[in-house]
């Protein structure tokens, strides 16, 4: 594996691992120059992680760009890595160019509401009860654990976020509150908010 960083003269620090692929000083250029253009829809990004990865035959792009608290991710697939780089890239720029705009509009409405209309819930609406396990239902295989960093938010922040990593839900501590919370897509549309009650 080959990894290479380099700060930019913008300031962004640039991090770029290539399994299976040559990033050579061209390449290299060609990224920076492209991370560095996503900064006239975003003015600010503090660090780029690229990982380029080939394997037979398919390569696949996987940027990270954090920008003060925001993190934001994409990754595309094509035959050649500039493809699939260049595709990363432009779904990245369309995720901030849609964050821009939701926060634009929440600055615009913060005067009238809270932003996002979010629909709280606690666990034990989801179901009507509390969730029991049933005999017949088996959850004994751990596939994977993650741990990461819990960052005081409100839920509008929290599903911003959500939408920029391009997730379902995201688990967030609630800068009022103080409480862990979990901010969610409706299958009916809309965002739904879990906010734990002891029992």
């Amino acid at each position: 594996m080959n990894t290479q960083n380099a700060p930019q003269t913008n300031g962004t620090v640039v991090e770029v691992n290539a399994h299976g692929v040559e990033v050579g000083s061209a390449f290299r250029q060609y990224i920076e120059d492209k991370i560095s253009g996503l900064e006239q829809v975003w003015p600010r990004i503090d660090d780029a992680h690229i990982n380029l990865n080939c394997e037979r035959g398919i390569c696949s792009s996987e940027i990270t760009l954090v920008s003060g608290g925001l993190i934001t991710r994409g990754e595309m697939r094509a035959e050649d890595p500039r493809v699939a780089f260049d595709n990363a890239v432009e779904k990245i720029e369309k995720q901030l160019r849609r964050y821009k705009k939701k926060a634009q509009t929440r600055e615009r409405r913060h005067d009238n509401r809270n932003g996002l209309e979010l629909e709280r819930a606690s666990v034990a609406d989801l179901n009507g009860a509390p969730h029991e396990v049933r005999e017949e239902e088996h959850y004994d295989t751990h596939v994977r654990t993650k741990q990461f960093v819990v960052k005081p938010m409100s839920a509008d922040e929290a599903a911003l976020q959500m939408d920029l990593l391009g997730h379902n839900f995201y688990v967030f501590r609630d800068a009022e509150s103080n409480d862990v919370s979990v901010v969610y897509k409706r299958h009916s549309g809309g965002y739904g908010l879990l906010e734990p009650v002891l029992g």
